[in-house]
C-alpha cells in the first residue's frame, strides 16, 4: 500500500508538471498582474526621467477589455505643478491620431461607401489629387505609405488657430505646386500627406468635419470624451512640452496642424487605451462594436511589405515583433515635443500605451517599458526565428552592397528640399564575411547609433544576430536600396549626395561671401585711417552683402519657420537677395570681360570675372535646392 501510494503520488506529480508544461502560455500571462507591472515600471521611471530629462509620463497596459495597469509620473505642467495623471491629463498624440483615421476610413468601408481599390479622385470634390504619370493612387496605397506622396512639409502647421487652413484648402494648394514623385504601390515612405489626405477623403464622403465624424463614430462608442482633434488650448487639463537646455527645461509652443487626420489628436491616456481594447476585441467596446473583425483583421494583416519576410505594415499600424519573438503591432507619434507610442500584443490580448512630454530622449523611455513588459511574456506562444537559408552562407557577398544608405525626408518639390542639407537617417553597412553584415545606424529605441550585425537569411535578406531586426538589401534600376528595421526605405547613397559633403559645399559658398565682406570692411577702415584714396570695388562687396544677409536670415528664420510657412516679406524680400546678386554678377561680368577684351587693368578685371562666376554658380546651387522665390523643381 506504501509502495502503491508513492507511485500514485509520483504519477501525479509528474502528471501535473505535464499539465503546468502545456498550460504555460496561460500562467505567464496571468503573471502579469498591477503589482508586478507597477513595480516593474516604477523602477524603469525612477532611474530614467531624471536622467533622460523628462519632467512626465504616463503608462497604461490594458488585458483583455479592461485597464490593467495606469500610472502617472512627473509633472504634466512644471510651471503649474501639475502631476501626469493618466485619467485626467490631456496630451497630443500625434501620428498615432493615424490609425484613428484609418479606423474611421474602414468604417465607411464596411458601408460600401468608400472602395480601398478605388482612384481617390472619386471621392473629392473641391479639388482633385495629381497624379504620377497618370496613375491614379487609391486608398490601399494611403492607409500603406505607398502612394508615392510628396513629403509635406512647407506650411503644414500654424502658430495661431487662426492662421492654420482648412484641409481641403492646404491640400488644394499641395497637390497643385507637389506633385507625387513616383509610381504608386511600390515603395514605402511614410507620408503625413498621406493620412491627411485619408481624413479629408473621410469628410468628403461623410459630409462632416472629421473631428465631428470621429466624435460620433469612434470616440463617443469608446467613451472617450476627451478626445478631440481640435487642440484644447484653454483647458487647464491640457499637458506642457519641454526640451532641455542650458540646464533648464524649456516649454515647447504648441502648433496647430493643417492635416488633422495624421496627427491633431489630443485625449488622456486612459481614454486612449480604450482603442488599444476596441482592436484587441475585434473592434468591440462593452459589448458596442466600433468596427467589424474583418476590418480588424485587414487593419491588422501585412498590407504591404517590401518582402513577405518582412514584417510590413497593415492599416494605421506598423507589424513587428517584442525583443521575446512575439508578434506585435505598434506605431509612434510625436508633435511638439510630446511623444507618444502604442503596442498591441493580440496573442495576449495586451495593449501598452506610453507618453512623455519631452523630446529629447525621443522613444528611449518607451522602449525600456515595453521591453520590460515583453520580459514577462517569455513563457509566451513563440514566433519560429528567421530561418537561415543555408545556401546563402556559400554565396560571397558582392563588395557593392557596402556603403552609406540614408532616407529622403525631405520633398523634391517646392520649399523645403534643401532640409535635406540638414541631415537624415542613415546606416553605414560593412561586409565582416562572406555571410554577415555590420550595420551601423541608430536603430528603434535608441539615441545612438551602434553596430549591430546581421546574417544572411538568403535572396538580399538579412537577421539580426540574437534579435528580432531584419533589414533587406536589394537593386533597383541599378541602385542598391535598403529597408531598414523600421521599414523606412533607404538609397544607397554616393559621396556628392552624402549630408556631410552638401553641407560642406553649401557652408564653403557662405564663407566666401562673409569672407569677401569681412575684408572689403577691414580694408574700408585701413583706408579711412590712412586717408588712403586708393580704389576698392564697393560692387563685389555689395553682391557678399546681399548674399550674407540671406544666409543669416535663412539659417536663423527660415530652417525654422518652413513648417509654418513664409510671409510675403521673406520670399520676395529676402529670397530674392541672391537673385539681385546675380543681376549684378551679371553686370561685372560684363563689363570686365570688356575690359580684358581692351587689355584694361586684366589683373582686377579677371578677379572680378572670377568672383562673378562664383555668384552664379551659387545662385544657381541655391535654385535647384528651391531657396529661392522660383524653384528649380
Amino acid at each position: 500500500m506504501k509502495n502503491r501510494g508513492i507511485c500514485c503520488l509520483s504519477a501525479f506529480i509528474v502528471s501535473l508538471f505535464f499539465w503546468n508544461l502545456l498550460n504555460a502560455p496561460t500562467w505567464a500571462a496571468g503573471s502579469i498582474t498591477p503589482n508586478t507591472l507597477e513595480k516593474t515600471v516604477d523602477h524603469i521611471m525612477s532611474t530614467k526621467l531624471e536622467k533622460w530629462h523628462i519632467p512626465g509620463a504616463a503608462v497604461v497596459v490594458t488585458k483583455g477589455d479592461q485597464i490593467l495597469f495606469t500610472k502617472g509620473y512627473g509633472y504634466a505642467d512644471l510651471e503649474r505643478k501639475m502631476a501626469f495623471d493618466p485619467a485626467k491629463t490631456i496630451v497630443r498624440v500625434g501620428s498615432l491620431t493615424k490609425s484613428l483615421s484609418a479606423s474611421a476610413a474602414m468604417q465607411l468601408v464596411e458601408q460600401n461607401k468608400l472602395d480601398l481599390n478605388e482612384d481617390v479622385n472619386s471621392y473629392l470634390h473641391s479639388y482633385k489629387a495629381s497624379q504620377y504619370q497618370n496613375q491614379p493612387f487609391n486608398l490601399h496605397q494611403l492607409l500603406t505609405h505607398t502612394s508615392g506622396l510628396d513629403e509635406a512639409v512647407y506650411g503644414i502647421s500654424s502658430h495661431t488657430q487662426a492662421g492654420s487652413l482648412p484641409t481641403e484648402q492646404y491640400l488644394s494648394i499641395y497637390f497643385q505646386n507637389q506633385p507625387p514623385i513616383r509610381e504608386p504601390g511600390i515603395q514605402f515612405d511614410y507620408s503625413n500627406v498621406a493620412y491627411g489626405l485619408v481624413g479629408n477623403i473621410v469628410e468628403q464622403v461623410s459630409g462632416q468635419r472629421l473631428n465631428d465624424y470621429l466624435r460620433t463614430h469612434l470616440f463617443q462608442p469608446m467613451n472617450m470624451p476627451s478626445a478631440t482633434l481640435d487642440l484644447p488650448r484653454n483647458n487647464p487639463a491640457l499637458a506642457q512640452s519641454y526640451r532641455w537646455s542650458d540646464g533648464t527645461y524649456q516649454k515647447q509652443p504648441f502648433s496647430y496642424i493643417n492635416l488633422p487626420g495624421a496627427g491633431a489628436l489630443s485625449v488622456t491616456p486612459n481614454e486612449f487605451s480604450r482603442y488599444l481594447i476596441t482592436h484587441l476585441n475585434e473592434g468591440k467596446y462593452e459589448g458596442k462594436a466600433v468596427l467589424q473583425p474583418q476590418s480588424i483583421k485587414a487593419m491588422h494583416a501585412q498590407q504591404f511589405a517590401a518582402d513577405a519576410r518582412l514584417d510590413g505594415v497593415g492599416y494605421g499600424f506598423f507589424r513587428g515583433q517584442l525583443v521575446t519573438g512575439v508578434p506585435m503591432l505598434w506605431a509612434t507619434g510625436e508633435i511638439d515635443d510630446f511623444i507618444s507610442e502604442m503596442v498591441l500584443i493580440p496573442s495576449q490580448k495586451l495593449g501598452i500605451f506610453v507618453t512623455i512630454n519631452a523630446a529629447d530622449s525621443d522613444t528611449l523611455l518607451h522602449g525600456e517599458v515595453i521591453n520590460a513588459i515583453a520580459q514577462m511574456l517569455l513563457a509566451e506562444p513563440q514566433t519560429a526565428p528567421q530561418s537561415m537559408d543555408r545556401s546563402a552562407t556559400q554565396v560571397k557577398l558582392s563588395p557593392e552592397i557596402e556603403g552609406l544608405y540614408q532616407v529622403n525626408l525631405s520633398p523634391v518639390h517646392g520649399w523645403g528640399k534643401w532640409i535635406r542639407m540638414l541631415g537624415s537617417i542613415k546606416y553605414t553597412v560593412r561586409i565582416q564575411n562572406d555571410h554577415t553584415l555590420i550595420v551601423n545606424g541608430e536603430y528603434p529605441d535608441e539615441n545612438k547609433a551602434m553596430d549591430k550585425i546581421f546574417q544572411a537569411a538568403g535572396d538580399g535578406l538579412f537577421v539580426e544576430k540574437g534579435g528580432q531586426l531584419k533589414i533587406l538589401l536589394y537593386q533597383q534600376n541599378g541602385t542598391w536600396m535598403m529597408i531598414a528595421p523600421d521599414s523606412k526605405t533607404m538609397k544607397q547613397t554616393t559621396l556628392w549626395h552624402r549630408t556631410w559633403t552638401l553641407l560642406v559645399s553649401y557652408a564653403a559658398a557662405s564663407l566666401f561671401f562673409i569672407a569677401t565682406l569681412l575684408i572689403w570692411i577691414v580694408r574700408y577702415v585701413i583706408r579711412a585711417i590712412r586717408k588712403n584714396k586708393a580704389h576698392i570695388s564697393s560692387t563685389l562687396a555689395f553682391i557678399a552683402l546681399l548674399n550674407t544677409i540671406f544666409l543669416g536670415v535663412q539659417f536663423i528664420y527660415g530652417n525654422s519657420q518652413i513648417v509654418y510657412g513664409y510671409p510675403a516679406w521673406y520670399i520676395w524680400g529676402i529670397c530674392a537677395l541672391p537673385l539681385i546678386s546675380a543681376l549684378i554678377a551679371v553686370w561685372v561680368l560684363i563689363v570686365n570681360s570688356a575690359k580684358l577684351i581692351t587689355g584694361e587693368r586684366r589683373a582686377r578685371a579677371t578677379g572680378k570675372i572670377l568672383f562673378a562666376v562664383l555668384t552664379l554658380m551659387h545662385v544657381v546651387y541655391l535654385f535647384y535646392w528651391n531657396f529661392l522665390p522660383v524653384h528649380y523643381s
